[in-house]
């Protein structure tokens, strides 16, 4: 049970930084999406983000699953596989 809270925590927490991505960065994501270099263009952001994320979190839970980058992906990246 207890275990369950920390992963729905964690994809909450992941989809929550993904959009706090978006939502300041709407313009470079369009550009990165149409040029195909959106983690170039967001490297920055994305990384100061998977901190908050890694910070936040049990190590155990960050290293073996990928709900940071699946949210980016269905988020940031509309759905297709850029980060």
């Amino acid at each position: 049970m207890a275990e369950d809270l920390i992963h729905q925590g964690a994809r909450l927490l992941a989809r929550w930084l993904a959009l706090e991505v978006a939502l300041s960065n709407e313009e470079q994501i369009q550009k990165g999406l149409q040029e195909g270099n959106l983690p170039a263009r967001l490297g920055v952001v994305v990384l100061e983000a998977y901190g908050r994320y890694r910070e936040s979190l049990p190590e155990d839970v960050v290293s073996t699953t990928d709900y940071f980058k699946e949210a980016l992906n269905g988020i940031v990246g509309g759905g297709r596989k850029v980060f």
